[in-house]
């Protein structure tokens, strides 16, 4: 420490600390805090069990009157200046509303999406119902209405089964097309078209890399530089994934018998035409995982999904692709090894009833398991004053009755023919 001016790092021993709180300066308040109104909060409840904490005796002073007063009573306390001033939230001369329907067709679609947001397995069936009872009259609605559910379910690929079903209840809705009212046009068709469309363009191919390049280039900064990488990378990720959704959307849809045997083939045979190209490997995997056990078990005569699994171990055994693509074939071909079944359950929406069904079958388990280990523990006899011994548990008395007959059974087998009665 500076002797001179007095700033610096300054020790104060404990003693010292002591001696000073007990001084009379330290008990005048100082006049800076004469417009501070202090004001007591009620202290927290304390645990129940626990003792308040109690200084050693030598740490005991003589309480002041005002001290006594208060003991034992709330002692924390907040201290706030006598001036308050009070803050308003900003307000914006034009704040959102939600803009009511301009026409009829807009307050349908609101509608519709609101019900597709609803639903689950539990509503399943009363949603789907009010959800076909929507006044689609014309072709425009009818393509809106498409487009509607096709994003929903690729957004949402956990839900695609849902989505699915819903478009099997609606594939005979049909209306009059624009161009010559005498026809019609089904939902099932504009929905074919629509998964067509998306398969053979997906969303990864046409992405605008150019047009990144250009807001990368007009960066002034190396943090907005950094931040633009960041937002391709995630608009990427995004457009793949909603490849991959359509992919496992045309799965459930053919599952719902919306497709035929040979648009699947066509579906395989476009994703296998490069063994490189890992997009396309990966929505192979997701399509197999889907559909593969339909696929397998469909009478073939020309043997396509053979073909096709068999190129894909070509593409396991060549290594010509990412690791995490070879795992991907390796699981689907273990997978078919397995007659499609998983190892592990897919976590798919539930109902409550089935949540809480499987629940109780978690705790009865954890319930047995915690019975046995007990029991293993105390693996012990008891001798009570007549000298007859007990097992200490009824599973060990099971298991010991068992044992018991299996090595009576066994040595009556083994005795000759001839000892037998």
């Amino acid at each position: 420490m500076d002797t001179d001016t007095g700033v610096g790092e300054k020790n104060y021993s404990r003693e010292l600390l002591y001696k000073l709180r007990l001084s009379p300066l330290a008990k005048e308040k100082p006049k800076e805090l004469d417009a501070v109104d202090t004001i007591l909060k009620p202290q927290r409840l304390r645990s129940a069990g626990r003792t308040p904490n109690r200084q050693p005796d030598r740490l005991q002073t003589k309480l002041s009157q005002k001290q006594q007063q208060w003991r034992g009573k709330p002692k924390h306390a907040v201290a706030h200046t006598a001036e308050k001033t009070e803050e308003c939230l900003h307000k914006v001369s034009n704040p959102y509303k939600r803009r009511p329907a301009t026409t009829e067709e807009e307050a349908i679609l609101r509608q519709a999406r609101s019900i597709l947001n609803k639903l689950t397995p539990e509503n399943f069936a009363k949603l789907a119902e009010s959800f076909m009872g929507l006044p689609v009259n014309n072709e425009h609605l009818l393509r809106s209405v498409v487009d509607l559910i096709f994003q929903k379910a690729v957004d949402e690929p956990r839900f695609s089964e849902g989505y699915a079903t819903l478009c099997s209840l609606m594939r005979a809705v049909e209306v009059p097309r624009e161009e010559n009212p005498e026809e019609k046009i089904k939902f099932q068709s504009l929905l074919l078209l629509k998964c067509q469309v998306k398969f053979e363009h997906p969303d990864w191919a046409n992405f605008n890399y150019e047009l990144w390049d250009q807001k990368v280039a007009s960066a002034t900064s190396d943090a907005e530089r950094d931040r633009i990488h960041e937002e391709r990378t995630v608009e990427l990720e995004k457009s793949k994934q909603r490849t991959v959704g359509t992919v496992q959307l045309i799965g459930e849809l053919y599952k719902q018998k919306m497709m035929n045997l040979h648009i699947m083939h066509l579906c395989l045979h476009k994703l296998l035409t490069n063994k490189r190209d890992e997009e396309n490997l990966e929505c192979l995997c997701k399509l197999l995982r889907t559909v593969g056990g339909l696929l397998d078990s469909a009478i073939d005569k020309a043997g396509t999904f053979g073909q096709c699994m068999d190129r894909v171990q070509e593409i396991i055994d060549e290594k010509a692709v990412s690791t995490r693509i070879v795992f991907l074939l390796q699981g689907v071909v273990e997978l078919r090894q397995h007659e499609w079944t998983p190892r592990r359950k897919e976590e798919d929406p539930k109902t409550i009833e089935k949540i809480r069904e499987e629940a109780a079958a978690e705790q009865a388990y954890q319930a047995k398991t915690e019975r046995r280990r007990r029991n293993k523990h105390s693996r012990k006899t008891r001798v009570d004053r007549d000298g007859s011994c007990h097992l200490a548990s009824l599973d060990d008395q099971d298991d010991l009755m068992e044992g018991i007959s299996g090595r009576i059974s066994i040595r009556r087998a083994l005795l000759p023919r001839t000892t037998r009665r």
